[in-house]
């Protein structure tokens, strides 16, 4: 039996998959007919929602958008050690490269941003606190995928229409697993006009001690100056990545302290 609990995590789920494809925010109507409900039992679970600060009106109040609870609590998710131990590596790019570095980790189907080292050129990317981008069209979400199979990618991306993005972006599950399969082998992913006209991402997948990728190392920059630099940028951002496990690992290990007995 499904719970009313059950119904409302559904129910965000819809509203931020809405936001991030091309249909917009959407409203109470659309909400009662894709659930099968009256409208009256979806404006009291977004009534409750709203009250969490989970979601919130769209500018114009004629659709529902995820609100600032739900991104507070998204990046409290975020690893602590993770992102203590990212920071002085994100500066350590941006230092080098004098372009915006990110750590982005996976929720509720898209890339979320967890931690920023801004640089002078940062407003050309949706680098911030809190910030979600789609997983299937930029270089942080597809660092993130890059351990999943064709069919698990088909299975996480149902309901994407893969519209939007940059010129450059992959439209539909099949190229993004062969996409995906390539930059396995590099290690990396450089996303090429992928999310934003003229730019590139430069990703490279962080691994938990499991082995499996719990986030993503991220450097932007416009294509006009990258002046043959992207081999080097690339490994620079896999090596910090590199780095980044181990560090955090160590942080996690000290923090947890021996074994009993």
């Amino acid at each position: 039996m499904t719970s009313t609990f059950d119904r409302a995590l559904d129910l965000l789920d819809a509203i931020l998959t809405a936001e991030l494809g091309s249909t917009g925010y959407p409203g109470n109507a659309q909400l009662a007919e894709q659930f099968g409900l009256d409208q009256a039992q979806i404006s009291r679970m977004l009534k409750d929602l709203a009250a969490l600060e989970l979601v919130e009106r769209d500018g114009q109040g004629r659709g529902w958008r995820v609100g600032l609870g739900y991104l507070a609590l998204a990046a409290e998710a975020g690893d602590a050690d993770l992102v203590t131990a990212a920071r002085p590596l994100l500066r350590r790019l941006v230092t080098r490269w004098h372009e915006p570095a990110w750590l982005s980790v996976r929720s509720a189907g898209v890339a979320l941003t967890v931690e920023v080292e801004s640089s002078h050129w940062s407003s050309y990317v949706a680098a911030a606190p809190g910030a979600v981008t789609p997983l299937w069209c930029t270089g942080p979400g597809r660092a993130l995928l890059l351990d999943h199979t064709e069919q698990e990618l088909a299975e996480l991306l149902s309901s994407v229409e893969f519209v939007g993005g940059g010129p450059l972006a992959v439209r539909d599950v099949r190229a993004l697993a062969v996409r995906n399969a390539a930059d396995r082998a590099a290690g990396v992913v450089v996303a090429d006009r992928e999310f934003e006209h003229d730019v590139v991402d430069f990703s490279a997948p962080v691994r938990g001690r499991s082995g499996a990728i719990v986030a993503s190392l991220s450097v932007a920059v416009p294509r006009f100056r990258l002046g043959g630099r992207s081999q080097e940028i690339a490994a620079s951002v896999v090596e910090a990545a590199k780095e980044l496990e181990v560090r955090a690992a160590s942080r996690e290990a000290r923090r947890d302290g021996p074994p009993g007995p």
